[in-house]
């Protein structure tokens, strides 16, 4: 009776040619946990591994070609095939956003390098807000998701002011009241309404004073992609000439089109009682 041979265990070198991992990586997958070896001298400490394990080599090898965390790639390879394949693909469209990102930054800079004219900016226009009650529900959302959270949460802002018996009175927006990142920001979801005459118990209302408010807008082809730093900018800058002060915090509504999101702005203002701005 033919018995069957074990299989051959390869040498850390051999299985570095098989995976194409350096020894120092190999090494360091070892005291991650990621890729034990198979088996370790106890006398050399000289690490082998089996011929089955190559596939897991080639994959972590792989995955740190998509700059993956070590953390991450040993959560994917613990996972079982269709939740791995789903961590691959949330990480493969944060890396594209990644790179849209970077890919703005770069402009950007290069624009505020060069110094480029005002009259390449988007036109800002005034106008006056009049004195407004508003329902308001805070929340923290990151970059990422933004409007989408925006919405959940203005649609949960809406039911609320139904159940009171308040009447909207305009378009929910979203104030930034922390500069937006992609680390969760407080936000609020805000809906204007009608003045009523006793307040509800249970949900919050703010009463907005007039104001003067310079606007602008801009429209983004890809939801993902809204990044509002640079009209925020342009914002703030046209203040700054006019000797104004910016006023509570940023409000955007967004508006969905054909041609993708277009996010209006509006930032109330008031004259500084200086020379220059007083940061807030």
């Amino acid at each position: 009776m033919k018995t069957e041979q074990p299989a051959r265990l390869l040498s850390i070198g051999e299985f570095a040619a098989a995976t194409q991992l350096s020894l120092k990586a190999l090494r360091l997958y070892d005291e991650q946990r990621l890729l034990r070896p198979a088996a370790v001298d106890a006398a050399t400490g000289y690490r082998s591994y089996r011929g089955d394990q190559i596939p897991l080599g080639r994959l972590i090898r792989t995955l740190r070609d998509m700059d993956l965390p070590l953390a991450h790639i040993g959560e994917i390879v613990a996972a079982d095939a269709t939740r791995a394949e789903t961590l691959v693909h949330q990480s493969a469209q944060e890396g594209n956003r990644r790179f849209a990102r970077q890919q703005r930054a770069y402009q950007q800079a290069l624009s505020l390098m060069r110094e480029v004219a005002a009259t390449e900016a988007p036109t800002i226009v005034e106008l006056a807000r009049p004195a407004t009650a508003v329902l308001v529900r805070p929340f923290l959302a990151e970059r990422v998701g933004l409007i989408e959270r925006f919405r959940s949460e203005s649609g949960v802002a809406d039911a609320a002011l139904t159940a009171s018996g308040l009447v909207a009175a305009g378009a929910p927006y979203c104030l930034l009241i922390d500069p937006m990142s992609d680390e969760e920001g407080r936000l609020e979801a805000v809906i204007p309404i009608v003045v009523p005459t006793t307040l509800p118990q249970g949900i919050t209302i703010r009463q907005l004073p007039a104001a003067s408010c310079a606007a602008l807008s801009i429209t983004f082809a890809d939801a993902s992609a809204l990044d509002l730093t640079a009209a925020l900018d342009t914002l703030f800058d046209w203040f700054d000439r006019r000797a104004y002060r910016a006023t509570e915090s940023p409000a955007v509504t967004f508006v969905s089109s054909a041609a993708g999101v277009r996010a209006d702005i509006v930032w109330a203002f008031e004259p500084s009682t200086s020379s220059r701005p007083v940061a807030r």
